[in-house]
């Protein structure tokens, strides 16, 4: 996803006068803004998202429009990759649920009424199911980012494991304490995680921005977007 289209490319580090931000709170609040005058109504940013590898300041993602969102929220999040890898118009049972998920007999039998139940699987004769419709992820492209006023190794760190669920992984600092972070960008391109600062006057810059990269977890994919679809409901 290209976001450096809103920044100012600085060729050397210059001599940085803005106040900073009290809080990592106030620093978050000025990038959702932006985010919000400079991206379409397609796009989403969402704060503090947990998908189990700590809790990512915000998450922007671009949305397909339709029933992906309505039939994703009907799911429980750690469903959602065990209906995408079910066979599609093929009869299987409920032990083939138990083997692909390695859950117990109750947890596999509460997974397919849920799949029943939101119209992605129909029951058949001699305790047989076929997926009759495939779900779709919400999204295609999760950038997360970790925002920090000073810390940049802390927030590299973090960043990182966000890699799991997300395509891009950016850490965001306040300008006027980013000098360290940009001195040392060669860690940033390392570990192909974005590195952006934002100032209290509204600059926004760029100063590495990764390769998009399929998420390391699949199934860690397809519950961050499920997470996602439960929120947007919620808000209509």
């Amino acid at each position: 996803m290209d976001i450096s289209l809103l920044s100012r490319s600085y060729a050397t580090i210059p001599v940085y006068q803005s106040e900073a931000f009290d809080t990592e709170f106030d620093l978050v609040n000025k990038f959702e803004d932006l985010m919000t005058v400079f991206l379409s109504n397609q796009y989403t940013l969402e704060r503090e998202f947990d998908c189990g590898y700590g809790i990512a300041d915000a998450v922007l993602f671009k949305h397909r429009l339709g029933e992906s969102v309505v039939d994703l929220s009907q799911i429980s999040p750690d469903w959602a990759y065990t209906l995408k890898t079910l066979p599609y118009r093929k009869s299987f049972d409920i032990n083939f649920i138990r083997t692909i998920s390695g859950v117990s007999l109750s947890s596999a039998k509460k997974a397919l009424d849920e799949f029943v139940n939101a119209g992605f699987c129909v029951r058949k004769p001699d305790a047989q199911f076929v997926k009759i419709k495939q779900p779709r992820t919400l999204t295609s492209n999760i950038v997360a980012f970790e925002a920090k006023l000073r810390d940049w190794k802390k927030a590299l760190i973090q960043a990182s494991r966000y890699k799991t669920f997300a395509n891009e992984s950016w850490v965001l600092l306040d300008r006027s304490q980013a000098n360290a972070a940009i001195s040392n960008l060669a860690e940033f391109e390392k570990f192909n995680i974005g590195l952006a600062t934002f100032s209290t006057d509204g600059t926004y810059d760029v100063y590495h921005e990764p390769t998009t990269e399929t998420a390391r977890s699949s199934i860690a994919f397809w519950k961050a977007n499920t997470l996602l679809a439960k929120r947007l409901i919620l808000k209509d």
